[in-house]
């Protein structure tokens, strides 16, 4: 069970499942995300990510062919496999597209 994190977080959260390319330093791989938020998500992947790592992500969502790219984000927890994950940057266009989706979704995640 990953901590409870939700009396800090400033944005609802939604249960989502889709894959994410990530890329930290030299290192990429495959992550899926799960609980997604303007402010970040939680993403279960093999890549050994450390806490405080800085990364840039392509979320894969259903239906869209264009990639949302999260320029800079940060590692705020891990857990095993699953990795807190903060929103630094985006730009105003990824930022309105993941607007979209999130006003599209209904599960709130716990």
């Amino acid at each position: 069970m990953a901590p409870n994190m939700t009396e800090q977080r400033q944005h609802i959260r939604y249960q989502v499942e889709f894959p994410a390319k990530l890329f930290a330093g030299d290192h990429a791989g495959i992550g899926i995300v799960y609980n997604l938020g303007m402010g970040g998500c939680k993403v279960v992947s093999n890549l050994g990510l450390t806490r405080n790592a800085l990364l840039t992500m392509h979320l894969q969502i259903p239906g869209q062919t264009m990639a949302i790219t999260i320029q800079a984000a940060r590692v705020q927890w891990i857990m095993k496999f699953e990795f807190g994950i903060e929103f630094l940057e985006l730009q105003d266009l990824e930022r309105t597209r993941l607007e979209q989706f999130l006003a599209a979704q209904v599960n709130i995640a716990a």
